[in-house]
């Protein structure tokens, strides 16, 4: 699947990690310099991506499994590709006129439509990672919606499917996540503050070591007296654009106050 929907940036080392990510997020396999070469339209040779790969290792933004294999990206790599790539284009969201028809009024309360957001996003990205969502209410919350302090969570269903979850240590952990969602709960408000900020924690970023092979992305949504939070938890192997673009696009259908949209 082409998820391009962005710019390409143009400097060599950030189209060529931004050509490794996409083709890892697809495949989940290691990346080749003959794939990103083909990638690119062969705007460099494979021995020139070979080149730039090894100045990519040295910075840590990208790591070699095992010395026959291709490259996968770092933490810090996903973290440089969402301040230097995805941030700075501003990703358009194809899916936001859905989204909005979606949502339902807001007669229905913040809470059941951050819900069907979150169904709807969960199946979207289906093949692509994103697919624990959790909504909750915040303290402020009123007093229909003030008793859900446990996370509402779909698309457990689509998270099993990822090949990540064939690892029977990463299968423990969410099988513990899901037994006790607090803890992700409580993660989730401390990422979700300030309100109408998009944030995003990927894998050792996390606070919560459980949560060290996963990345989590939220937003705190407040509208007069409601106020909501919704996340995606998933693998770090995450179509960022979307998920960032998609909680980018709630904030600005739900969200009362004006500001910046990222942290």
């Amino acid at each position: 699947m082409d998820f391009r929907y962005y710019e390409l940036p143009q400097d060599r080392q950030l189209r060529i990690l931004d050509s490794v990510i996409r083709l890892y997020t697809e495949r989940a396999e290691p990346v080749s310099s003959a794939a990103v070469a083909r990638d690119l339209e062969h705007s460099w040779s494979s021995a020139t991506v070979r080149n730039v790969f090894t100045e990519l290792d040295e910075l840590g933004w990208l790591v070699q499994p095992h010395r026959a294999a291709g490259r996968i990206p770092t933490d810090l790599g996903y973290r440089v590709y969402i301040e230097r790539v995805i941030r700075p284009a501003r990703p358009a969201n194809p899916w936001q006129p859905l989204l909005a028809s979606e949502l339902g009024t807001r007669e229905d309360g913040l809470v059941a439509q951050l819900e069907r957001a979150a169904q709807l996003i969960s199946r979207l990205s289906h093949a692509l990672g994103i697919s624990l969502l959790v909504v909750s209410a915040s303290e402020q919350a009123p007093a229909a919606a003030a008793g859900r302090r446990r996370p509402s969570i779909t698309g457990v269903e689509e998270l099993l499917g990822l090949p990540e979850f064939a690892d029977p240590g990463r299968l423990r952990v969410l099988v513990h996540l899901l037994d006790d969602a607090t803890p992700v709960g409580e993660s989730l408000r401390a990422l979700s503050d300030p309100p109408g900020q998009v944030c995003v924690r990927i894998g050792s970023e996390n606070t919560l070591s459980e949560l060290g092979q996963f990345s989590l992305v939220g937003v705190r949504i407040q509208r007069s007296q409601e106020s909501a939070i919704m996340g995606l938890l998933g693998p770090v192997r995450m179509e960022y654009p979307l998920v960032l673009g998609s909680l980018e696009g709630l904030v600005s259908l739900l969200h009362d106050r004006d500001g910046e949209h990222w942290c």
